[in-house]
């Protein structure tokens, strides 16, 4: 159970981030004109320049694709540490969660 529990928060936090980086482009092919920051008391709004903004989204768009890939990462050791407590039990390891979406299946 609590492989299939962590399993789904991974993949949610996936589809988050996959909505992210669509709402990145969106912003990019309309033209970033201010960054706004926000800390626990005050909120900063910056305006720049539209270069600048293709370089904030290349940056925000390589962390996001490389927390996506974590993320992949992690799904991956969660399924394998599933299958060897499985068979550790003497169980026949039936995967609690197929794939993840970005992953071929088998054919």
């Amino acid at each position: 159970m609590w492989y299939s529990k962590q399993l789904r928060k991974v993949r949610r936090a996936r589809k988050v981030a996959r909505a992210q980086q669509h709402e990145l482009l969106t912003l990019e092919l309309e033209g970033v004109v201010a960054i706004t920051l926000h800390s626990t008391t005050r909120t900063l709004t910056v305006p720049i320049e539209r270069t600048a903004g293709v370089q904030v989204i290349d940056l925000l768009g390589q962390g996001l694709r490389e927390h996506r890939q974590v993320l992949k990462a992690e799904a991956r050791q969660l399924r394998q540490d599933w299958q060897e407590s499985e068979t550790l039990r003497g169980r026949s390891p039936s995967r609690p969660d197929q794939s993840l979406p970005d992953e071929p299946t088998a054919s």
